[in-house]
């Protein structure tokens, strides 16, 4: 039987022992699909579709409050998927929700074998993961579509370990981030949710078999952030309307204020911001390369 063991937070445990698996939906919470997944995986249990034969599984919403209001965060600029370093658990606690409530998750994630957290992108994007590169996380995306991997070995995306699959690999999981595409587009809700059985079914969870999908991934290393300074920062015409737009060596990127930034690689943009989720000392977009 499912329960709920903290506050949007589900659990079931099968009665053979096996592996740990974590679903999180609702990081941020504007990004539905994510949000919508856990919920029909949450139902598929408790009306008996869906039976966890072996192992545990965890199904969390991430940030409630988010969730609630239909945003990134709690409030502006609060990002939970910035709140999980290392070390969380040793410091003292800052007052701020997201900060809480990665304190509540954070036990869950470093018991988890297996780490999966599902995101969207608010700009348009093909659906890619996000994670270390090894045969080892392959076993695991290998079921979610996508044709991308990036992955951020030098942490380029926050200058340290501190995104939820991060913290789950620091204690010993593996961990990745799914983007599933756009934010407000819900459409892929049925189709990721049997990506995740078919996880379930591969690592034991779930009886059955399922045929691994064939195809082979493009791989993606982040390299840079362009940071908004007080000058202001606007892309070149045509570039910065979502992830995945390849530049050449020597091109114009865009501007901060009137000083050109220009690529000195070949590349592609990644995560770039909406307008209102920019904020002056932080990263507006990122750049990555093929490896």
């Amino acid at each position: 039987m499912m329960q709920e063991v903290q506050n949007a937070i589900w659990q079931v445990q099968g009665q053979q022992k096996g592996k740990t698996i974590t679903i999180i939906g609702g990081t941020h919470g504007n990004e539905r699909t994510g949000v919508e997944v856990v919920l029909k995986l949450k139902s598929l249990i408790e009306s008996g579709d869906l039976r966890i034969t072996q192992g545990t599984l965890t199904l969390i919403h991430g940030n409630p409050r988010a969730i609630e209001i239909n945003e990134r965060g709690s409030e502006p600029f609060a990002d939970l998927n910035r709140s999980y370093p290392t070390d969380l658990l040793m410091h003292e606690p800052t007052g701020e929700y997201e900060d809480a409530r990665a304190r509540v998750i954070a036990p869950f994630l470093q018991k988890s074998d297996v780490v999966v957290d599902l995101h969207a992108t608010n700009k348009p994007s093909e659906p890619f993961i996000a994670c270390v590169h090894s045969s080892y996380h392959e076993e695991v995306y290998r079921w979610f579509r996508s044709e991308k991997v990036l992955s951020d070995p030098n942490y380029v995306l926050a200058g340290e370990s501190i995104t939820t699959d991060e913290y789950a690999e620091a204690h010993g999981g593996i961990g990745l981030c799914y983007e599933t595409g756009l934010a407000s587009d819900l459409g892929r809700v049925d189709e990721v949710t049997q990506n995740v059985i078919n996880l379930f079914i591969d690592q034991g969870l779930v009886e059955g078999q399922v045929e691994i999908p064939d195809g082979s991934r493009e791989m993606y290393e982040m390299t840079e952030a362009i940071i908004l300074t007080d000058e202001g920062f606007h892309f070149t015409e045509g570039l910065g309307e979502g992830s995945w737009e390849e530049f050449k060596e020597g091109e114009i990127l865009g501007y901060h204020g009137e000083s050109p930034f220009m690529a000195l690689y070949n590349g592609v943009i990644v995560f770039p911001k909406l307008p209102e989720h920019r904020k002056v000392g932080k990263a507006l977009a990122y750049l990555a390369k093929k490896i």
